[in-house]
């Protein structure tokens, strides 16, 4: 029984080492360079905090205007949807 656990627990220790070594080193290479973008995470919190959005609106339209506004700041600031 104690050498299953120990066994378990080598396991888990493996798993877990694995899991942060294959993990990117930087930002850049996860694909998360547009954070660094201020202007363009502006545009997003302006979008989505429902400045555009009527305060009445249901759910699916306010979800039809944060994604209209999603694919307008990408079209400002990276030049495609």
């Amino acid at each position: 029984m104690i050498s299953s656990l120990r066994l378990l627990a080598a396991a888990a220790i493996v798993a877990t080492a694995g899991l942060l070594a294959s993990a990117p080193a930087s930002p850049a290479n996860a694909g998360w360079e547009w954070l660094q973008n201020k202007d363009y995470i502006r545009c997003l919190q302006l979008v989505n905090g429902g400045f555009f959005t009527p305060a009445n609106a249901s759910p699916a339209v306010q979800a039809q205007r944060r994604e209209a506004g999603r694919r307008y700041c990408n079209r400002q600031y990276y030049g495609h949807d």
